[in-house]
């Protein structure tokens, strides 16, 4: 069990890019790329901008899926991240600043302005979720040189 959130930011970090899905405005699964921004008082904060359609869509359903990995040289140890949980928009310039440092992106789209007003950040709680790796699959012969899956739960 993980149990702290360190250790989920960490992971997010280490993947690079995540993929989000949201219900879509349709009422169907719409899935994007995303970046984990910053872990800020023991919150993982996201971004996005308020014309986006996944903006409309978290007004309407805050609710998320999470997933991510980056391919490893050896597959079958690759690590991969998934969670579930409950989007909360919040006006916090400190952590527009700290997302506007952290990534180029960001600075550039937004013009290094943390007051820009399509900038929104979010955060995610009623967290759960897994790490696990591609080798350990359920129903297959269990290795010893396989990680398990790691649950994790934070509200």
């Amino acid at each position: 069990m993980v149990t702290d959130i360190q250790e989920v930011a960490d992971c997010l970090d280490r993947t690079g890019l995540q993929f989000m899905a949201t219900i879509g405005l349709d009422g169907r699964p719409k899935v994007r790329p995303v970046q984990f921004m910053v872990l800020e008082d023991g919150r993982l904060w996201f971004c996005t901008n308020s014309e986006k359609s996944m903006y409309a869509e978290m007004q309407k359903s805050p609710y998320i899926e999470l997933c991510g990995s980056r391919l490893q040289d050896d597959e079958i140890r690759t690590l991969w991240i998934r969670l579930s949980a409950g989007a909360v928009f919040e006006e916090n310039r400190k952590v527009k600043e700290m997302i506007m440092e952290k990534s180029a992106i960001v600075r550039e789209l937004y013009r290094n302005n943390p007051d820009h007003p399509l900038l929104k950040v979010f955060y995610l709680k009623g967290i759960t979720g897994s790490m696990n790796n591609l080798g350990h699959v359920t129903g297959l012969q269990d290795r010893d040189d396989f990680a398990k899956p790691v649950s994790f739960r934070f509200d």
